[in-house]
C-alpha cells in the first residue's frame, strides 16, 4: 500500500508508532536503514522507548555496510544507527548484530547474519530508498537473493555516499541482506521523502524498469510505501 503524508514531521510519527507496535512482538527482531530519511523517526521511537519492558528483547540485524570501513567510521552504517538509534535507548552490544566491513572474510561474514536471520526471523524492517531506487546496497539489476552477498556498488551510489562522510572516502563495494531476505520479514515499510526523490519515486511506481530494486518490493500486502508530498509530486494520490 502506498501512503502519502502532508510533511516529513508525519511520515516520522508513522515511523514512530510502526516501531513502537513492532516491539510488542513476541521476540522483535528489526532490520533499519541507515541514513537521514528515517533518522526523524528513530528519534520520536527513542524518546518514547525510554525504560520499556520491551526493550531488552530487541535484535537489530544490520541491514548493509561499506566494505572496507571500519564501525568507529562517521560513515559508516554501523556509526550511524548508533548515533542515531542505538547510543539512545543504550541497546547492548549482544542485542546489534552488524555486518563487520573489514571482516577478513567477506562470505564468512555473510554466512554469520544468515545464520542470524535463519534462527531469529526479522519480524519489522524499515527501508530507505536510494537515489537510483537501491535497497539496502542492492543495487539496479542486481540479483534478487534470499541471502546477504558482496555488491559492487553503483557510481551514484558511491558519489551519494559522500555526503555521510567528513572527507572523501574511496568506496568499491559493500555487503547488504538479499532482497529476498528483506520481502520475507513479517513487516516492511519503505521510507522516501524529499522533492530531490520525485524522479525515483515516478521510476517506481510509473515506469516498466524492473531493474529498480524498490519495484520488486510492490504489491506484497505487508509492505507500505510511506512518501511525503514532496517526494509524491509525480504522483497522482491522495494525502494521508
Amino acid at each position: 500500500m502506498l501512503k502519502i503524508f502532508k510533511n516529513e514531521q508525519l511520515v516520522a510519527n508513522a515511523i514512530c508508532k510502526e516501531m513502537l507496535i513492532a516491539l510488542e512482538s513476541e521476540n522483535p527482531v528489526f532490520c533499519l536503514a541507515a541514513g537521514t530519511t528515517p533518522a526523524k523517526g528513530y528519534e520520536l521511537f527513542a524518546q518514547q522507548v525510554d525504560g520499556h519492558p520491551d526493550l531488552n528483547r530487541l535484535k537489530i540485524v544490520s541491514l548493509d555496510e561499506w566494505v572496507g570501513i571500519d564501525q568507529s567510521n562517521e560513515g559508516s552504517c554501523y556509526q550511524m544507527l548508533a548515533m542515531d538509534l542505538f547510543e539512545k535507548i543504550n541497546l547492548s552490544s549482544e542485542q546489534i548484530i552488524f555486518y563487520n566491513g573489514l571482516a577478513p572474510e567477506i562470505d564468512a561474514e555473510c554466512a554469520r547474519i544468515d545464520e542470524f536471520i535463519q534462527k531469529n526471523p526479522i519480524t519489522f524492517s524499515l527501508m530507505g530508498v536510494g537515489m537510483n531506487g537501491h535497497i539496502g546496497l542492492n543495487e539496479p539489476g542486481f540479483p534478487i537473493l534470499d541471502h546477504g552477498s558482496v555488491v559492487e556498488l553503483s557510481d551514484t551510489t558511491k558519489t551519494v555516499a559522500q555526503k555521510y562522510f567528513n572527507e572523501l572516502t574511496l568506496l568499491g563495494q559493500g555487503l547488504t541482506l538479499g532482497l529476498k531476505q528483506i520481502t520475507n520479514s513479517q513487516r516492511v515499510i519503505v521510507v522516501i521523502t524529499g522533492e530531490h526523490k520525485a524522479p525515483i519515486v515516478k521510476k517506481i511506481f510509473m515506469s516498466a524498469d524492473e531493474e529498480i530494486p524498490a519495484k520488486h518490493l510492490l504489491g506484497y500486502d505487508h509492505i507500505d510505501f510511506y512518501l511525503d508530498e514532496a517526494a509524491a509530486i509525480y504522483l497522482d494520490e491522495g494525502v494521508s
